[in-house]
């Protein structure tokens, strides 16, 4: 899915044709032992990045309200990733101090390839 990552974020030219149309905001997270999916990383200048209130090292707590503490990873990834120029909102806590409110952020979802450059849907 591009723009969004577990494990690795796959490029548009490896997606079957169905799922080209598909869009990320450029996170990359990993679940710990506790099921909470914390951020490891962002593309440069992507939608999460440009929220400018995610840091690496934070806790991806709601996705549009739905909670994905101990979601498996790849139902994380369906509720993130889209149709591009569609919006999705995060709710994220604070790595360092997760009993402080949740951190809110929108992003527009849009198509990143594999390299982490942001694409323009032509």
């Amino acid at each position: 899915m591009a723009g969004v990552s577990g494990a690795a974020a796959t490029g548009q030219e490896n997606q079957p044709e169905s799922n080209r149309n598909i869009a990320g905001i450029g996170i990359h997270f990993t679940p710990d032992n506790k099921g909470m999916h914390i951020i490891t990383g962002m593309r440069p200048q992507g939608p999460a990045e440009s929220c400018g209130r995610i840091l690496v090292g934070d806790i991806l707590f709601k996705v549009d309200e739905r909670e994905v503490r101990n979601m498996p990873i790849q139902d994380v990834i369906r509720l993130l990733t889209g149709q591009p120029d569609t919006t999705v909102t995060l709710s994220v806590l604070d790595g360092k101090f997760p009993y402080l409110a949740p951190k809110l952020c929108q992003c527009q979802r849009v198509l990143v390839d594999q390299v982490g450059v942001i694409t323009k849907q032509q």
